[in-house]
């Protein structure tokens, strides 16, 4: 049986053949495959930025810290490693370095040095708060995951959220900067939706879910990721003042996740399990699909993995994760044409 914290709470599970499936060679230095063609990738950070790996790096310290065990599964996080400032002058992401990670921030513009804005021990994941002054962050400490906020222009003084004992993911500052919305649990079935009032100090729960999605103009509905009794992941969309709960997106067989909202409110972008034909590698790939649940698009092929996709402040570009253009599956924050 597998451990629930690691492989529940920290990452999603796509499927391989089996540890005995043929592997098959693939130059993973190519930018982009012959399905995504006509489209322009950038590279925006590079190698020497350590874009922290998600294959290595946090896996393999959480499974030190939890006892997780080695399976033919392929992980990948669930909640958002890049964010990036409302006016689209800069971004965020994971470095990893010295058997630590932080947030570090430079230009969105391909170049230029990036600053830290955090000074921990393991950051695995942070959001960007609508008026651009604040980093939610969720941090392991003391063996729990918690939320902690930081000035994303000091980057100095740290505030905690969570007390310490629990273990909550995936902090979201809502529009007017007062209430922080997160995932709370211990495993699939117990994955819970959060908030936290800044004036009152308040925690409530809402429903079962994770990597909530907050809509600017509606505070009382989100878009959320959910496990299935087969442990695969959807889309759905909750009303807290209704109570009406509806799924947005499900496929047997795969699995979607961290729903991130288009500026125009009509596009979800998410991360999804993938398949690369010609190769047969399991992997994770960009998605997009109308708040309606129609028109579900790939958007990205490679056989490496894409995942953490954010939008610029304009929805003309998409910003995410990718070992593409890396022959040593180097992980890089790069951008790419939203053209839906």
């Amino acid at each position: 049986m597998m451990k629930k914290l690691f492989f529940t709470t920290m990452a999603l599970m796509v499927m391989t053949s089996g540890s005995g499936a043929k592997k098959v060679k693939f130059d993973y230095s190519v930018v982009f495959v012959p399905e995504e063609g006509g489209v322009k990738f950038e590279k925006i950070t590079e190698d020497a930025d350590n874009v922290a790996d998600y294959n290595g790096g946090l896996v393999s310290k959480a499974s030190s810290i939890f006892g997780a065990k080695k399976t033919s599964v392929l992980d990948w996080w669930v909640i958002p490693q890049i964010a990036i400032s409302p006016d689209g002058k800069r971004i965020g992401y994971i470095n990893e370095k010295n058997k630590t990670t932080n947030v570090m921030i430079k230009s969105a513009a391909k170049g230029g040095a990036s600053i830290q804005r955090t000074f921990r021990t393991n950051v695995q994941g942070f959001s960007w708060s609508p008026d651009g002054n604040t980093l939610c962050f969720t941090e392991i400490r003391g063996g729990h995951q918690g939320i902690y906020l930081v000035d994303a222009n000091q980057g100095t003084v740290v505030r905690q959220v969570s007390n310490g004992s629990d273990n909550d993911y995936g902090g979201v500052i809502s529009k007017d900067g007062n209430t922080i919305f997160f995932h709370r649990g211990e495993g699939r079935s117990s994955y819970s939706l959060w908030s936290y009032d800044r004036k009152t100090n308040l925690f409530s729960n809402y429903s079962r879910g994770m990597t909530a999605c907050l809509i600017p103009e509606n505070k009382n509905t989100i878009y959320c990721a959910r496990f299935t009794d087969k442990n695969e992941s959807e889309i759905w969309r909750i009303n807290f003042e209704t109570g009406v709960e509806e799924v947005i997106l499900t496929q047997p067989g795969k699995s979607f996740t961290t729903p991130q909202l288009s500026p125009d409110g009509k596009w979800l972008l998410i991360t999804g399990s993938s398949k690369s034909e010609k190769e047969g590698l399991d992997n994770t790939d960009i998605f997009a699909v109308r708040t309606d649940g129609t028109q579900l698009t790939q958007l990205t092929y490679h056989p490496g993995n894409d995942l953490s996709p954010i939008w610029s402040p304009d929805g003309r570009s998409i910003f995410f994760l990718s070992q593409r253009g890396s022959a040593d599956r180097i992980y890089n924050v790069w951008r790419m044409d939203f053209n839906l």
